[in-house]
């Protein structure tokens, strides 16, 4: 098994809501340079946060590679106390509508479903059981070449739980653990 961890793309620093998009700069990187990282790797599956900027950074590439896009609650970006002030957490419906834009695996039951996380605000302890739950997870399907794109704090926690290692991706950035 090859493990590919990529942060999402770049955004608007000052944005973190479920549906602040990539900036223009991410949006680029996205259609050009996330394709090329992965066009000679045989990857088998691609699980991503269900956050819009997650979703955009994979999603051409995802295209390309005929793969569609295994979305998982467990990916989710944990917000930090302080920055989800004003922000309202989407219904499952608005969810839905959103990730029917995207080519998605319909089929899969993510390890964190869309009822678990019911807003911004929250715990550590909740944050830290669903990622996890994935890493669990994903240790089940050695056989498998996995790229997961999510957000800085899921991104450090799997490579922590899976890569023995700290490591900060910046926006953009892939770690790789064999």
């Amino acid at each position: 098994m090859v493990l590919y961890i990529l942060r999402h793309e770049q955004r608007n620093l000052d944005k973190v809501g479920f549906f602040t998009p990539l900036n223009m700069a991410g949006t680029h990187n996205a259609k050009i340079n996330v394709y090329s990282k992965f066009n000679d790797k045989s990857i088998d599956a691609i699980y991503s946060s269900p956050y819009k900027r997650a979703l955009d950074t994979i999603s051409n590439a995802a295209s390309v590679m005929r793969l569609p896009i295994k979305i998982d609650w467990a990916l989710s970006e944990k917000v930090a106390k302080g920055h989800s002030a004003g922000l309202i957490w989407p219904t499952n419906i608005e969810q839905r509508k959103f990730h029917d834009l995207y080519d998605y695996d319909k089929r899969y039951k993510p390890i964190i479903d869309i009822n678990y996380i019911t807003s911004y605000d929250e715990s550590i302890d909740n944050y830290l059981n669903r990622v996890d739950k994935f890493c669990q997870f994903i240790e089940t399907q050695k056989d498998k070449n996995i790229l997961i794109v999510s957000h800085q704090s899921i991104t450090n926690r799997i490579i922590e739980k899976l890569g023995n290692v700290t490591y900060k991706l910046s926006m953009g950035e892939c770690y790789e653990i064999e």
